[in-house]
């Protein structure tokens, strides 16, 4: 899944441009290949955004990370009426123009051939699947080689930000038409001014835990990239999504019980879980633990009370060829005197139960084990 980091322009660009740089190293080291910018601000002047746009895509273009920029009817007039500013941002080096409202076909091709880009990436947020269509056609008339893209808007606003009924339909729209959609990501570091309340795709996401943004984005049908679309996400979070992005395991708290056996230990600590993906509402059967207890290891009975959601459980010695077997309880369960209570996940971490037939494998954390909390 592709990834890309946010800049903007300021009156005060040239004091930051050092911190660009930095920014912009530490997102490429966590794997985030493009930058998206825009030069569709109206507090400025065009020609002090396309002053700042030529900085940055030299500091873009030194770490092979792809330009993106958002451009609206406004600046695209401007644009194609001045020669000269058209020759830098072309110098610029963009890969692509993000084309947010007030274009005619017309002015879309001018852009394409006079900047030299390789593309342009359509607002997923604003078009029904009529004008979708529509769009889509008129911009791929332009060249048969041209690449298209779709990127929902972020909403600096509260109670402005999409809901997910809609936001789902505009995926479906758009994944239909074949072309890979962008979401964006809130960052809590370094909010966005004047508000600081976060660039959400999502209203939902506006305040939600990082992590939980990431993956509910990475496993949403159609969804093909993420922006990181406040500014300087700090190296936590940029480690955060990139691990998301490559599937690496989800860590679940556990507070575990007494009386935990070596064997029990073992076998939740031993690395992570691989949740088959036949297991059913009621029971995650642990794959892992699986292969693990072929080698004949046998758990003794003890602590086989009833078993509540979230509580994970190791099935004794009396399941016969089942010991060893791992499992986390989804449903509320009555004792079962094969199956031992182990210990309970943290409520915080159950929502994440829910994508392990997404790619997604699981390790445990408890007690000092592997993260104490």
């Amino acid at each position: 899944m592709n990834s890309s980091v946010a800049i903007y322009p300021s009156a005060q660009w040239k004091q930051q441009t050092g911190k660009w740089a930095e920014y912009l190293k530490l997102a490429r080291e966590y794997g985030f290949g493009e930058v998206f910018s825009s030069i569709h601000l109206p507090e400025l002047r065009l020609a002090d955004q396309v002053e700042m746009l030529e900085e940055l895509g030299g500091l873009a273009g030194n770490l092979g990370m792809e330009l993106t920029v958002d451009i609206g009817g406004g600046e695209i007039r401007q644009l194609l009426e001045d020669q000269e500013l058209c020759a830098r941002v072309r110098s610029a080096g963009i890969g692509l123009l993000r084309l947010d409202y007030g274009f005619s076909h017309k002015q879309a091709g001018a852009l394409y051939h006079r900047l030299g880009i390789k593309g342009f990436v359509i607002n997923a947020s604003i078009y029904n699947q009529r004008e979708a269509e529509n769009v889509k056609a008129d911009l791929a008339a332009i060249d048969p080689s041209i690449e298209l893209r779709a990127c929902h808007n972020f909403y600096p606003r509260p109670e402005t930000g999409l809901d997910r009924e809609f936001f789902e339909r505009q995926n479906r729209i758009f994944a239909g038409l074949g072309l890979p959609i962008y979401a964006c990501i809130p960052g809590k570091s370094h909010p966005r001014p004047p508000l600081r309340l976060g660039l959400p795709t999502l209203e939902e996401h506006r305040h939600m835990d990082l992590e939980r943004v990431c993956v509910e984005l990475a496993c949403s049908p159609g969804i093909g990239g993420v922006m990181a679309a406040d500014e300087f996400f700090s190296e936590i979070e940029l480690a955060c999504i990139s691990h998301i992005l490559k599937r690496e395991p989800l860590t679940l708290r556990v507070r575990l019980l007494e009386g935990i056996s070596q064997e029990e230990d073992q076998l939740l600590f031993s690395g992570p879980h691989h949740f088959r993906y036949d297991s059913n509402r009621q029971i995650l059967r642990s794959r892992t633990s699986r292969e693990v207890s072929r080698i004949g290891r046998k758990v003794a009975p003890g602590r086989t009370s009833e078993r509540q959601r979230g509580m994970i459980t190791v099935d004794n010695e009396r399941y016969d060829r089942y010991s060893g077997e791992v499992q986390i309880v989804l449903e509320d369960l009555g004792a079962d005197s094969r199956v031992n209570c182990c210990g309970q996940i943290d409520g915080r971490d159950l929502w994440k139960l829910e994508y392990y037939r997404d790619g997604f494998d699981y390790r445990l954390a408890g007690n000092g084990k592997n993260g104490a909390f």
